[in-house]
């Protein structure tokens, strides 16, 4: 190998150590390598230890913002954005806590955006054009249904922290911005967690609830029937209460396998989201969908640069549209305690 080494090209040589080195930068997956293995790990799962706290696992350590002010890497340029046909360009961000991280947490901190960061993050999107779509809105324009609008993104916020209610709710609607909480069933009500009557008035607000299991489990290790149960009565529940279909799933950890696919597909759902870095997503892949993990000191440029949009520029600001009144909390809904497990 070492001959071999010395007597390539350097042409050769360069982009292969690059490569191994991890420093070219990513494209589009192939379609090959978009196939769902037996058991898929988001990245974050796979390079952590599961600790059952009641939190999501820690994130993978965010890229270092440059010291110049500069992006690092170049955005993604329109060739890009327009790679081939079946691919869609729209970056779903995964958030956890809207909080100020505990000191000395370092898990914490990896979930956790500061509330300023959030409104700089949100700001950023309203003064450069973003429009944050629904899921559903996301999943049609991924079907070719609908047509997409300039700088879309989804945003989805992972477990139902009372936080998401108390601090991104408010946030959200003052921009006009809708989003995606994923509800753990089993802990609504627990401390840090929202309570039956925030979930409905998020919902009546326009933010859409989805089912992120009873016991936030991590699918791929359980039995089948197990498993099944875990989404259908996350799923059941919610829709007692809502009064309506759910109709998204997240799969904590990013763990599942080719039959929790199956069963989120049979279950009604109309999409399922990973944990899979990546804004890019195939119209046959609608049970595992890319997400792009937002955590404690993710640089506003490195975000800009994740959106594929322009340079952050910390003087451009947006001004804020009207708020619509919010509704009063309303009161639990029969029959939204969970069953017993089988």
């Amino acid at each position: 190998m070492a001959v071999w080494f010395r007597r390539a090209p350097q042409w050769v040589v360069l982009p292969l150590l690059l490569i191994l080195a991890g420093l070219l930068p990513p494209g589009p997956p192939s379609r090959a390598a978009a196939s769902a293995p037996a058991v898929v790990l988001g990245d974050e799962d796979a390079q952590n230890v599961f600790i059952d706290s009641g939190r999501d696992n820690q994130a993978a350590v965010p890229p270092a913002p440059s010291t110049t002010g500069e992006l690092i890497r170049p955005s993604p340029t329109p060739s890009v954005l327009t790679w081939r046909a079946g691919w869609t360009f729209v970056p779903i961000l995964l958030y956890h806590y809207i909080r100020y991280p505990i000191p000395g947490d370092r898990q914490g901190f990896g979930l956790s955006v500061t509330p300023p960061m959030f409104h700089q993050q949100m700001q950023y999107l309203a003064a450069n054009g973003y429009h944050v779509l629904s899921l559903h809105d996301a999943v049609q324009a991924v079907l070719g249904i609908e047509r997409l609008p300039s700088r879309p993104v989804v945003l989805t916020f992972d477990d139902g922290y009372e936080d998401f209610f108390k601090a991104a709710v408010p946030e959200l609607r003052q921009w006009g911005f809708t989003a995606t909480s994923f509800v753990i069933t089993g802990r609504v009500g627990w401390t840090s967690y929202m309570t039956w009557s925030e979930i409905q008035a998020a919902d009546a607000m326009g933010f859409t609830i989805g089912a992120h299991t009873v016991h936030h489990a991590m699918l791929a290790s359980l039995a089948p029937a197990q498993a099944r149960w875990e989404m259908q009565q996350s799923r059941d529940t919610l829709a007692a209460v809502l009064g309506h279909p759910i109709l998204d799933f997240a799969y904590p950890y990013g763990s599942f396998n080719s039959y929790d696919m199956a069963v989120a597909k049979d279950l009604g759902f109309e999409c399922a989201v990973a944990t899979f870095g990546s804004p890019w997503h195939w119209r046959d892949e609608l049970f595992y969908m890319n997400r792009l993990r937002i955590g404690g000191g993710f640089a506003m440029y490195d975000f800009a640069h994740w959106l594929g949009g322009p340079p952050y520029r910390p003087g451009v600001t947006a001004t804020l549209p009207t708020p619509s009144p919010a509704p009063t909390p309303v009161g639990l809904s029969p029959g939204a305690t969970p069953t017993a497990s089988p």
